[in-house]
């Protein structure tokens, strides 16, 4: 009896502190989870931003040769795995692992925002035409900002591998996703809609009772200088009142690895048989859906108004951010892969019904009222449930990045990871645009009857009539010998579908072929993903 009495007694005594520190730990990981949410919101405002520049140059009548050249501003998220190992490697002690970077990389972020806010509105603003000299100034400017972002983004993730408790780690990707979304949000379609003259004057200034102007109600230059501030303010408090703590303790190194070591291990982590398949995968696993960018272009086309996509563009990404609460309802987060595996047809099957949708898109025009209200209102439905897709697989993918990660190089690990991942959607993607274009037939046709004695005096009239007897406008020298005669180039078969149905067909291949190697993936031990034991307290590599 007594013996039972005293360890009632210990129980009831430890039992408070015990409620207490999963309270404490609770409090703790939900303040960690708002905070690496707003690490990824900042890193998405220079993405969103770099991205919304492209539109902005096309409504200054840019040429698609200065388009390609500023399309290199988005190249540093695509190769950061070079410099990644730099920055899991060299830090200082007193500062953090994660902070060293993380405060000095968004402090020049928000003072190249405030100091180069005025250039680039001059530009792009003020300057009736943009000139080569400056595209490659405009490219220089935000390749940097890019290359900032993605420098944070390594530091973000890695620091959120450690940051979060083990029983909460799967939250990461959540912070990932919903975060970086939220931003990109903010930067690119929150931004051109209150940069459009049109709509600030259409919809929110009588709203409020103010006057139409000749300007929205932001600009480049009040939009940089604000987040500009933002960055600066916020680092300032993250350098001095968050603190860096590490839940792995166990299974961390002594966090001085030389450059070349972390090299090393990168070359250890590709060596990995368990890596060799998850690239591989990752590699391959978007041919399904290459063509789902060309969509947008095709409605463009078709004459369905891009200020009104760029608005319902908002509205999806929102879908976007709540994806991340809806999956883990529906979703079992603890074997993301399977949950992957599991959605992949059912994208698959929306992807043909949105390019179905595509190809009646005509029908629903009118001549006088042009798309009416029921046609954005099935658009919005149909492509909310793609979102939602789109989103979760992403969201899946994250979540078994995190999974397998050595916490010991998290940052390279985690890059090395998305770096793949971010060429295997890029290169079929740039593949599908060329093919789309490439395979397409093409016809010079007049609107109206021309004038062939008015054509007879042209310079290239037997070019002219070569373009019209091969019905084709294929190469660049053709369309524009094409416009210049008052014609147009009209696509009489369309690749776009086709392509459409062979990548769902290889989709579909690729699914039966992986499926096996996916379940084995999943369920192999996490030691199988790591380069680092630890035994007798001591780190030794496999």
């Amino acid at each position: 009896m007594t013996t039972v009495s005293s360890n009632s007694k210990s129980q009831q005594t430890m039992m408070p502190i015990h409620k207490k520190y999963i309270e404490n730990k609770t409090d703790n990981d939900l303040k960690n989870i708002i905070f690496l949410m707003f690490l990824y919101f900042l890193q998405g405002i220079p993405i969103g931003l770099t991205a919304s520049l492209p539109y902005i140059l096309s409504s200054r009548n840019v040429s698609y040769s200065h388009q390609a050249i500023f399309s290199f501003a988005s190249w540093p998220f695509a190769i950061k795995l070079l410099w990644a190992p730099i920055v899991d490697s060299l830090h200082i002690k007193r500062i953090g692992k994660r902070k060293s970077w993380l405060v000095p990389i968004q402090y020049l972020i928000g003072f190249f925002m405030i100091l180069f806010a005025n250039d680039v509105h001059e530009m792009i603003e003020i300057n009736k035409k943009i000139n080569t000299n400056e595209i490659y100034m405009l490219t220089s400017i935000f390749f940097m900002f890019t290359f900032l972002a993605a420098t944070q983004d390594i530091a973000v993730d890695g620091w959120g591998l450690t940051m979060l408790s083990k029983e909460k780690s799967s939250w990461a990707s959540i912070c990932n996703n919903a975060g970086s979304t939220a931003g990109i949000l903010v930067g690119n379609s929150l931004f051109l809609i209150l940069e459009s003259k049109n709509f600030s004057n259409n919809y929110i200034r009588p709203f409020f009772g103010l006057e139409s102007q000749k300007y929205g109600l932001v600009d480049l230059n009040g939009f940089m200088h604000f987040f500009g501030l933002v960055f600066i303010v916020s680092t300032t408090l993250i350098l001095f009142l968050k603190q860096e703590k590490n839940f792995y303790h166990d299974e961390s190194l002594d966090n001085n690895l030389s450059i070349k070591e972390t090299f090393n291990l990168l070359n250890k982590i590709i060596k990995l048989d368990s890596i060799k398949t998850l690239l591989l995968i990752l590699f391959t696993s978007k041919v399904a859906f290459a063509t789902s960018s060309i969509r947008i272009l095709k409605m463009i086309e078709a004459g369905v108004p891009k200020e009104t996509l760029g608005l319902l563009n908002s509205f999806f990404q929102f879908i976007q951010i709540l994806t991340p609460i809806l999956a883990s309802n529906f979703f079992d987060l603890t074997k993301p892969l399977e949950a992957f595996l599991k959605i992949y047809p059912i994208r698959i099957v929306f992807t043909l019904l949105l390019a179905i949708w595509v190809y009646i898109t005509p029908q629903f025009f009118d001549i006088n009222y042009g798309y009416p209200f029921q046609y954005f209102f099935l658009y919005m439905i149909l492509n909310s449930i793609y979102c939602l897709i789109f989103s979760s697989m992403a969201l899946f993918k994250t979540a078994f990045f995190t999974e397998i990660s050595d916490k010991n190089i998290g940052g390279t690990y985690m890059t090395l990871l998305n770096t793949i991942a971010n060429i295997g959607v890029q290169w079929p993607t740039t593949l599908a645009l060329y093919l789309v274009d490439a395979l397409s037939i093409k016809a010079c046709v007049f609107e109206t009857k021309p004038n062939m004695k008015e054509l007879s005096t042209k310079k290239f009239f037997k070019d002219f009539l070569k373009t019209m007897h091969e019905n084709t406008c294929f190469t660049q020298f053709e369309q524009k010998n094409c416009h210049s005669y008052g014609a147009k180039c009209i696509i009489q078969s369309d690749a776009f579908y086709f392509l459409t149905v062979i990548c769902a067909f290889i989709g579909v291949i690729w699914m039966i072929k992986f499926k096996k190697p996916i379940f084995n993936l999943q369920s192999i031990s996490k030691s199988d993903w790591k380069i680092i034991q630890v035994k007798n307290n001591q780190h030794l590599f496999k």
